[in-house]
């Protein structure tokens, strides 16, 4: 089974986000969140 590396994935989810030009905002509205706490931890390997 394989295991993903949660703090490898939030370092990528931020560095891709980052070249795309998307802010934490940008992806809130794009996911539909309420609020920004949820991309913040991705981003934080939570």
């Amino acid at each position: 089974m394989p295991v993903i590396d949660m703090v490898r994935a939030g370092q990528n989810i931020g560095r891709l986000c980052k070249q795309a030009g998307l802010s934490v905002r940008d992806l809130q509205d794009v996911f539909g969140f309420a609020t920004p706490q949820v991309i913040y931890k991705w981003q934080q390997g939570d």
